[in-house]
């Protein structure tokens, strides 16, 4: 049988190049559409709870890369240069139909700086970014990052009641954690337990060392029931019990 006497086969030929001619037609009308002068981007919107990041150098990388048609634009690029800024955490995109570009930023969150250089912020990653702000210092392992903001968040909220502030984390070998405190202050917390270690500092603190403070060089809560403290002159005295308000041997040595 000869193919112009199958019917079926003439109307699936027929169908095919129906198909063929349409997908053809609109893939003319996607690359005209991206080429055309008529869908100019009119408006580029950027919206974001900003506090350190200039909006003038914002609307500048706009206008650097947000440009011409709205559907041939690369946003892709667009992005990669807002994320480049160090004030700059995350950063979304999206074309507004027909001629708007919105830019929603969210903006770093600064917790403390990292001795050696640069700055850590609230999900625990390192930046360098220029800033006169005072903030406490963390010092330890990279890993760590994260989990030092953490801690420092709850240590923060342990302290409140004190009135003392922290100026500086240190998470040594094996994650023992000092903390230095605005009056110069030194508590040791060790490895277990900081924040209940921390707790009964806050509860010495108003019973005991208060009264004491200038002439307190550290404490050191490593203890299983109390801590010791060492004085300014180098004089240590013995641990105290949690519930003393005298001074008084603990039970066991300090964690090492």
């Amino acid at each position: 049988m000869r193919l112009w006497d199958n019917a079926g086969a003439l109307k699936r030929i027929n169908n095919g190049l129906y198909v063929l001619v349409v997908l053809s037609l609109l893939a003319a009308a996607v690359v005209w559409m991206m080429n055309s002068p008529y869908f100019p981007i009119k408006s580029v919107k950027i919206d974001g709870q900003l506090q350190r990041l200039d909006a003038a150098q914002l609307q500048q990388t706009a206008q650097r890369h947000i440009r011409g048609n709205i559907f041939k634009a690369d946003l892709h690029a667009a992005r990669e240069a807002f994320e480049a800024l160090p004030w700059v955490a995350e950063v979304e995109i999206r074309r507004m139909w027909p001629d708007t570009v919105q830019i929603q930023v969210s903006e770093r969150q600064p917790v403390a700086r990292w001795e050696g250089g640069g700055l850590v912020d609230s999900e625990g990653r390192a930046f360098d970014a220029p800033t006169d702000e005072p903030f406490p210092v963390f010092s330890g392992a990279t890993g760590a990052r994260k989990i030092m903001v953490e801690e420092y968040d709850r240590f923060r909220a342990i302290l409140e009641p004190t009135g003392l502030k922290i100026e500086r984390l240190d998470y040594g070998q094996r994650a023992a954690r000092t903390l230095t405190l605005d009056n110069g202050l030194v508590l040791r917390l060790g490895r277990l337990d900081a924040e209940s270690r921390l707790r009964r500092f806050v509860q010495a603190w108003h019973e005991v060392l208060h009264s004491r403070a200038d002439s307190v060089r550290y404490v050191d809560l490593r203890y299983k029931d109390g801590f010791a403290v060492r004085y300014r002159s180098g004089e240590e005295t013995p641990a105290v019990p949690e519930q003393a308000a005298s001074a008084a041997h603990p039970h066991g040595d300090a964690e090492p």
